[in-house]
């Protein structure tokens, strides 16, 4: 049997993989909302998933994230974890570089109005969140 703070660690690394999978869920959920090819989905709607998932990140306790999700946070369909992974490699995800850069249809030479909410939220989560990692706050994971 566990003595008692075997099994504190047991449960807080438990709670630890509930966080990150919840982490992948809502960056999952993120990507799907920033697709402009979807008609169905409007600028609205893109920046209230952008909101959204910055309320999320910037909750206290930060959340957990997997180190897959970084790259699938960023580069959606073109990152190796959705290549690899058989569920997403049929979706197509505008990742978060993606979706910063994504040209606007009604304006030329512009981007999209949810491109500058986009940009926003990669500048605060490449300089501003802190997630903690072995117990100690640090910048993306590193």
């Amino acid at each position: 049997r566990p003595s008692p703070p075997e099994q504190k660690r047991k449960r807080k690394g438990n709670v630890a993989m509930a966080d990150a999978e919840r982490s992948s869920i809502e960056i999952k959920v993120l990507l799907k909302n920033l697709d402009p090819t979807k008609t169905s989905i409007k600028h609205k709607d893109r920046l209230r998933r952008l909101n959204k998932f910055r309320n999320y990140v910037t909750a206290r306790p930060p959340p957990e994230f997997y180190d897959d999700d970084y790259s699938l946070m960023l580069l959606g369909s073109e990152s190796p974890a959705a290549m690899e992974d058989e569920d997403l490699s049929h979706m197509t995800l505008y990742g978060l570089l993606r979706a910063a850069g994504c040209p606007s249809t009604d304006h030329k030479d512009s981007l999209k109005r949810s491109a500058r909410p986009a940009m926003s939220l990669l500048r605060y989560l490449c300089l501003g969140f802190e997630s903690t990692s072995n117990g100690a706050n640090d910048v993306m994971g590193d």
